[in-house]
């Protein structure tokens, strides 16, 4: 699949109080078509920095950008765009932000119609472009309001609405130009978690249904688990990491990328609380606890049973857990291997062998965090 956004060395500086501020420093990011691609870092990471050079919201300091092919913002430090092609270009990305950024005095309508006031198409009998006409503007929108389940609303005002009906306003509004590319910043972030999976349900029927590639600029790993495909990783305007999404999982390799995944993971919750038992103290001497991730396409036989049968050592499982990571199979076990040495070694290096990732825990004492 082709690349649809190219960010090279990118770097964005600012001067503040006679200081050079780095807020982004060489960050390169590869996004393919069709990708959901989430870029997730602490506030003040540089993500949104990073991400609004997509479109030229921020113009870097050095750099290459390249959208659809085409070279936006090269080394030399120019814009290629300005004026009316800037703004047409603009159009081709829609944005959705936190706080929906809503015009209170406009209805939901004439919300997603506003940003269709400077919308050109070509004329099918002169050929020369021509601004929408106002029936053209009505039967855009309503498909738009239809599209994001708001038909019924189209006449209410932003303050009668909930958080995720504005949001779904704004992600119509950003749709109305028919744009391949939508960014959402930090888009769910001022919803309750109900309304912030009925949004991310959304966003990924529409880039189904209508071919988008779309940027997650967030700080919370569970809205990138739910829908991403891809991850980076951002710290101090940098790019520490980035991945499949399954790889990511599977093995991050920074302790960043670490504490993002336990964030949403209920096995890490339960081992931090293993401390607290005497789970530990009461292992036999024969015995020892693991943790054991493993993905589906990692495993064409039971490996628990495997190990059981192969090796002659007993199993017991004390947490284990399957959920879905890009329609793929993630799982997560902590079980006791029970029996000699030497059996419960080469359980193990069989799991190796395997290249299942696997962590002893039989070293934690009671009252440590993990």
């Amino acid at each position: 699949m082709a690349n649809i956004i190219e960010l090279n060395k990118v770097t964005v500086e600012f001067h503040q109080k006679n200081k050079l501020i780095s807020a982004v420093h060489e960050a390169t990011l590869q996004i393919e078509k069709g990708d959901i691609y989430g870029v997730i870092g602490y506030s003040g990471a540089g993500k949104s920095t990073l991400v609004r050079t997509i479109n030229l919201l921020q113009k870097p300091t050095s750099g290459q950008i390249i959208v659809n092919g085409e070279p936006i913002f090269d080394s030399d430090h120019s814009v290629k765009f300005s004026g009316g092609k800037l703004r047409n270009f603009r159009q081709k990305i829609g944005m959705i932000f936190q706080h929906f950024n809503l015009l209170a005095e406009k209805t939901v309508f004439a919300n997603v119609a506003f940003a269709l006031q400077h919308t050109q198409i070509s004329d099918k009998k002169s050929g020369k472009l021509r601004y929408l006409t106002t029936a053209e503007k009505r039967e855009k929108v309503s498909k738009l309001l239809e599209l994001v389940d708001l038909t019924e609303l189209s006449e209410k005002y932003p303050a009668q609405l909930s958080g995720g009906q504005k949001q779904r306003v704004a992600i119509a509004r950003a749709l109305a130009n028919d744009p391949e590319i939508l960014i959402s910043d930090e888009g769910t972030s001022a919803l309750d978690p109900k309304t912030t999976n009925q949004i991310l349900d959304l966003l990924k029927d529409l880039h189904d249904r209508l071919g988008l590639t779309i940027v997650l600029i967030t700080h919370e790993m569970q809205v990138v688990k739910e829908i991403a495909n891809k991850v980076a990783v951002m710290q101090n305007g940098q790019i520490i990491e980035q991945n499949s999404l399954i790889d990511i999982f599977a093995d991050p390799q920074e302790a960043l990328t670490k504490q993002f995944i336990e964030t949403t993971s209920s096995v890490n919750r339960f081992i931090a609380g293993l401390s607290k038992t005497n789970l530990l103290q009461n292992l036999a001497d024969d015995e020892e606890l693991i943790h054991l991730d493993y993905a589906s396409s990692e495993l064409t036989d039971p490996v628990v049973s495997d190990i059981t049968k192969k090796f002659a050592v007993t199993t017991n499982i004390f947490y284990g857990n399957v959920e879905l990571l890009q329609n793929q199979p993630f799982g997560s076990l902590v079980l006791t291997l029970k029996g000699t040495l030497e059996q419960r070694e080469a359980a193990k290096n069989y799991l190796s062998e395997r290249n299942l990732k696997f962590e002893l825990l039989s070293s934690l004492k009671k009252g440590d965090a993990k």
